[in-house]
């Protein structure tokens, strides 16, 4: 029996998979995913690939569910057979009682990690229903833990959560790309530029996790010189209701995410 299957190895599946390798025994996992790519991709890293999705329901103490939202309908369906012992979703949108009507009463988790998970750099929010012991949570937040911060949240928030670690790193991925083809236009040279950029991020969040009571906006501060460059910037950014626009983002984001549960209850 393995401690955690993965069922699907797409883009945060794979990611999760990369990160638990380096926080478990590769044969503590087992995972499934209908692309023989991503199956041979996850055996390179030591976990054993399972024949279906029953069968590695079957070989899992917690099954972990990373399929798209569109395709759970189908998952679910496919474990049928074989309804796990234990859930951990990651399936945007889709609440623990989904899970329940499916397969009845089960201890269940639920879990909103990002991408940067594989380079032990990820945040993850975690719920968990009343069934669910004190030590599968612990495992669920050890592992994500281990592979950067793990808070736990509830349930009811687990929609409001994706614009704050979920999606966001795309929010920084698009400004970064904004930042970079102005530079370009400019007549910078891209790599010098890119690489200027991302190291200017990174040592932003630095500074930013090495002072967390620090508000906010004193780092804005401290950047903006009364009568400097970066204060005109900053001010035709509020000015033109940057703060309204992302939070029209964020509302466009968390919407979707309830349209994919009220779609797939």
């Amino acid at each position: 029996m393995k401690k955690i299957g993965i069922l699907g190895l797409g883009h945060m599946g794979m990611a999760i998979a990369k990160g638990a390798v380096k926080a478990m025994d590769p044969n503590d996992l087992a995972a499934y995913d209908s692309s023989s790519k991503k199956c041979e991709e996850a055996s390179s890293l030591g976990i054993t690939i399972a024949s279906s999705p029953a069968d590695l329901s079957a070989s899992a103490h917690i099954l972990l569910i990373a399929v798209r939202p569109q395709d759970i309908d189908t998952a679910l369906s496919e474990l049928s057979s074989c309804p796990p012992q234990c859930i951990l979703t990651i399936v945007a949108g889709i609440p623990i009682a989904r899970f329940i009507r499916a397969f009845g009463e089960l201890p269940a988790m639920r879990a909103m990690p990002n991408t940067p998970l594989q380079l032990s750099e990820g945040a993850a929010a975690l719920c968990r229903n009343e069934l669910c012991s004190d030590e599968d949570f612990e495992l669920a937040m050890n592992l994500f833990s281990s592979m950067g911060v793990a808070r736990e949240i509830p349930e009811s928030q687990m929609c409001n959560i994706i614009t704050v670690n979920g999606s966001t790193p795309a929010y920084f991925y698009y400004l970064v790309e904004c930042l970079l083809n102005d530079a370009v236009a400019r007549g910078l040279e891209e790599s010098t530029a890119r690489e200027l950029l991302v190291q200017t991020m990174i040592g932003s969040g630095k500074l930013l996790q090495a002072s967390p009571d620090k508000p906010l906006s004193s780092f804005v501060d401290e950047v903006c010189s009364k009568g400097g460059t970066t204060i005109e910037a900053i001010s035709l950014l509020k000015a033109k209701g940057f703060e309204q626009l992302i939070q029209e983002a964020d509302t466009a984001c968390i919407n979707r995410a309830e349209e994919l549960g009220n779609e797939h209850k």
